[in-house]
């Protein structure tokens, strides 16, 4: 059902995450997943155990074998909610910046079965976001305009497109607070 399965990446979440149980977490946490089956997003929050979760929200489809977990057969949540706006809303958000990664012109057809596949995800979720669109309050775009669909190598590229349409954004995201903190400067507050 998928190239891969997903058991090893428990230990690498033991290691990484301080926290184990969506009640413990500081900062409420929320993880999509999707229902194989019915198609239905899936929601995790507010107690449990967020590895099985974690694991099913990254089961891209194809590549990962999808996860069993209550009853139901999971993969990847953005093969139902491509950017969890909604969800962020429902755990108290106040503000929702999203960050929008469209698919990139594609010069060049798709050569194997994965190529194939992660093509049509690009394709499904570009006509499925006007949902998130709408929870939104901000929405960053990065210039992917050079960056070719099945660039696997351009990372360095993608993080740097990301941090300067972040850096434009800014001033929007410091206009959502009313003034400085204990004497703080916005400058201050967001270096």
């Amino acid at each position: 059902m998928g190239f891969m399965g997903s058991d090893r990446m428990k230990q690498f979440l033991a290691g990484v995450l301080k926290r184990h149980c969506f009640e413990e977490m500081r900062t409420p946490l929320g993880v999509l997943a999707t229902d194989l089956c019915t198609g239905e997003s899936v929601s995790f929050r507010d107690r449990g155990d967020v590895f099985v979760p974690i694991r099913a929200s990254c089961s891209y489809p194809g590549l990962f074998q999808p996860v069993h977990a209550a009853g139901r057969l999971l993969v990847d949540g953005a093969m139902s909610v491509e950017i969890p706006s909604v969800l962020a809303r429902e755990l108290g958000a106040t503000h929702v910046i999203a960050v929008s990664v469209p698919p990139p012109p594609c010069i060049r057809p798709p050569a194997d079965v994965v190529q194939v596949v992660r093509r049509c995800f690009q394709i499904m979720q570009r006509h499925s976001e006007s949902v998130w669109r709408e929870a939104s309050d901000l929405i960053i775009t990065p210039d992917l305009k050079s960056v070719e669909w099945n660039a696997f190598d351009a990372g360095p590229e993608l993080v740097k497109a990301g941090e300067a349409a972040a850096m434009a954004a800014l001033p929007i995201i410091k206009s959502w607070f009313a003034g400085p903190i204990a004497g703080e400067t916005l400058d201050e507050r967001f270096a």
